[in-house]
C-alpha cells in the first residue's frame, strides 16, 4: 500500500510541476555499411533535435554493416566535438522500422521490404572529403528539422 501512495504522490508532484515526460520518436538513418553517412547524420540530428527541443532521437543502421565506423568518420566527428567510442554499425532490422517514425536512406539501395520515407542522394564519400560530406548531410538535416518543427 505505501508504494502505491508514493507512486501517486510522485505522479501528482510531477504533473503539478509540468514535468511530463515526452516519448521521443525515432528517426532511423541508413547507409550501406553504417560507418559513415548514417553515423554522421544521426550524431548531428540528435544534436539539432535537442537544440530545437524536438521530441525526436535517431539511430544509424546499415544494410551490410562494417565492424567499426570509418577512421575518417571517427576523426571528423571527434574533431566536431562528438564522442565516438560507442558508435558501432548495426544491421537494419524490421524491428527498427516498426519502432521508427521516419526511415531515411542515404546513398544506398534499400531492400524493397522496407518503406523508406526519404531518400538522400549525392552525399560525397566521407573517405574523400569529410567536411564536404558533413556539410551536404547538414543541408538535408536543416530541411528535415524544419519539417519536424512544423509538425510539433
Amino acid at each position: 500500500m505505501p508504494v502505491i501512495t508514493l507512486i501517486m504522490f510522485v505522479s501528482i508532484f510531477s504533473w503539478r510541476k509540468g514535468e511530463t515526460q515526452e516519448v521521443k520518436k525515432t528517426v532511423v538513418f541508413v547507409c550501406e555499411h553504417g560507418g559513415a553517412r548514417s553515423t554522421i547524420a544521426s550524431a548531428y540530428f540528435n544534436k539539432l533535435a535537442k537544440e530545437h527541443n524536438l521530441p525526436y532521437q535517431s539511430v544509424f543502421r546499415a544494410i551490410v554493416p562494417d565492424s567499426t565506423i570509418s577512421k575518417e568518420t571517427r576523426a571528423g566527428l571527434t574533431a566536431d566535438g562528438f564522442a565516438t567510442a560507442s558508435l558501432v554499425p548495426t544491421a537494419l532490422t524490421s524491428k527498427d522500422t516498426r519502432e521508427s517514425t521516419l526511415l531515411i536512406s542515404i546513398d544506398c539501395s534499400m531492400p524493397t521490404s522496407y518503406h523508406v520515407d526519404q531518400v538522400w542522394r549525392g552525399v560525397p564519400a566521407i573517405s574523400q572529403d569529410y567536411a564536404k560530406a558533413r556539410n551536404e548531410i547538414l543541408k538535408h538535416l536543416d530541411k528535415l528539422i524544419e519539417e519536424l518543427k512544423k509538425k510539433k
